[in-house]
Protein backbone atom coordinates (compact mmCIF):
# COMPACT_ATOMS: atom_id res chain seq x y z
CA UNK A 1 0.00 0.00 0.00
CA UNK A 2 1.46 3.35 -1.04
CA UNK A 3 0.48 6.06 1.43
CA UNK A 4 0.92 9.69 0.46
CA UNK A 5 3.26 11.57 2.79
CA UNK A 6 1.23 14.45 4.22
CA UNK A 7 3.96 15.91 6.43
CA UNK A 8 5.16 19.31 5.25
CA UNK A 9 8.89 20.00 5.09
CA UNK A 10 9.24 23.32 6.90
CA UNK A 11 12.99 23.46 6.37
CA UNK A 12 12.38 25.56 3.24
CA UNK A 13 10.64 28.89 2.79
CA UNK A 14 8.08 27.25 0.53
CA UNK A 15 7.30 24.64 3.16
CA UNK A 16 6.86 27.28 5.84
CA UNK A 17 4.51 29.27 3.58
CA UNK A 18 2.47 26.13 2.86
CA UNK A 19 2.32 25.06 6.51
CA UNK A 20 0.99 28.45 7.63
CA UNK A 21 -1.52 28.60 4.74
CA UNK A 22 -2.87 25.15 5.63
CA UNK A 23 -2.95 26.01 9.34
CA UNK A 24 -5.16 28.98 8.45
CA UNK A 25 -7.43 26.72 6.38
CA UNK A 26 -6.88 28.62 3.14
CA UNK A 27 -6.78 27.18 -0.35
CA UNK A 28 -3.98 28.25 -2.67
CA UNK A 29 -6.55 30.29 -4.58
CA UNK A 30 -7.69 32.12 -1.42
CA UNK A 31 -4.11 32.85 -0.43
CA UNK A 32 -3.42 34.20 -3.92
CA UNK A 33 -6.39 36.52 -3.58
CA UNK A 34 -5.15 37.75 -0.20
CA UNK A 35 -1.70 38.64 -1.55
CA UNK A 36 -2.98 40.05 -4.84
CA UNK A 37 -1.93 37.18 -7.13
CA UNK A 38 -4.67 35.84 -9.38
CA UNK A 39 -3.03 32.51 -10.29
CA UNK A 40 -2.92 29.71 -7.75
CA UNK A 41 0.00 28.27 -9.72
CA UNK A 42 2.14 31.11 -8.31
CA UNK A 43 1.31 29.97 -4.77
CA UNK A 44 2.10 26.38 -5.72
CA UNK A 45 5.45 27.48 -7.15
CA UNK A 46 6.25 29.41 -3.95
CA UNK A 47 5.29 26.44 -1.79
CA UNK A 48 7.35 24.00 -3.85
CA UNK A 49 10.36 26.34 -4.00
CA UNK A 50 10.07 26.59 -7.79
CA UNK A 51 9.63 30.37 -7.73
CA UNK A 52 11.62 32.73 -5.57
CA UNK A 53 9.67 35.12 -3.36
CA UNK A 54 10.68 38.64 -4.38
CA UNK A 55 11.79 41.27 -1.89
CA UNK A 56 8.62 43.19 -2.75
CA UNK A 57 6.40 40.17 -2.04
CA UNK A 58 8.12 39.04 1.17
CA UNK A 59 6.59 41.66 3.52
CA UNK A 60 3.17 41.14 1.93
CA UNK A 61 3.37 37.39 2.53
CA UNK A 62 4.57 37.86 6.10
CA UNK A 63 1.73 40.27 6.87
CA UNK A 64 -1.01 38.15 5.27
CA UNK A 65 0.27 34.98 6.93
CA UNK A 66 0.61 36.69 10.31
CA UNK A 67 4.28 35.78 10.38
CA UNK A 68 7.58 37.60 10.15
CA UNK A 69 9.92 37.98 7.21
CA UNK A 70 12.66 36.53 9.40
CA UNK A 71 10.68 33.35 10.06
CA UNK A 72 9.70 32.89 6.42
CA UNK A 73 13.30 33.30 5.25
CA UNK A 74 15.24 31.54 8.03
CA UNK A 75 12.72 29.37 9.84
CA UNK A 76 13.72 30.95 13.14
CA UNK A 77 11.07 32.76 15.11
CA UNK A 78 12.26 35.57 17.33
CA UNK A 79 11.21 35.28 20.93
CA UNK A 80 8.65 37.96 21.51
CA UNK A 81 7.51 39.55 24.72
CA UNK A 82 3.86 38.45 25.18
CA UNK A 83 2.90 41.94 26.40
CA UNK A 84 4.24 43.50 23.21
CA UNK A 85 2.45 40.92 21.09
CA UNK A 86 -0.78 41.74 22.95
CA UNK A 87 -0.25 45.50 22.54
CA UNK A 88 0.11 44.98 18.80
CA UNK A 89 -2.80 42.55 18.44
CA UNK A 90 -5.46 44.29 20.54
CA UNK A 91 -5.81 47.39 18.33
CA UNK A 92 -6.05 45.12 15.27
CA UNK A 93 -8.98 43.30 16.90
CA UNK A 94 -11.00 46.45 17.55
CA UNK A 95 -13.97 46.89 15.25
CA UNK A 96 -13.86 50.61 14.57
CA UNK A 97 -11.17 52.91 13.28
CA UNK A 98 -11.99 55.31 16.13
CA UNK A 99 -11.33 52.57 18.70
CA UNK A 100 -8.05 51.57 17.02
CA UNK A 101 -6.83 55.17 16.94
CA UNK A 102 -7.75 55.67 20.61
CA UNK A 103 -5.91 52.49 21.64
CA UNK A 104 -2.80 53.49 19.71
CA UNK A 105 -2.91 57.00 21.18
CA UNK A 106 -3.04 55.55 24.70
CA UNK A 107 0.01 53.41 23.95
CA UNK A 108 1.82 56.51 22.65
CA UNK A 109 0.97 58.47 25.80
CA UNK A 110 2.28 55.69 28.04
CA UNK A 111 5.46 55.44 25.94
CA UNK A 112 6.05 59.19 26.35
CA UNK A 113 5.65 58.89 30.13
CA UNK A 114 8.51 56.37 30.35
Amino acid sequence: MNQKNTEIDTSTMGGRIKAIRIQKGWSQEEMGFRIGVNKKSVISEYENDKRAVTLAMLPILADVLGSTMNYLVTGHAAKEDPDIVLAIQLPKDLKTEKGRKAAIEHIRIVALME
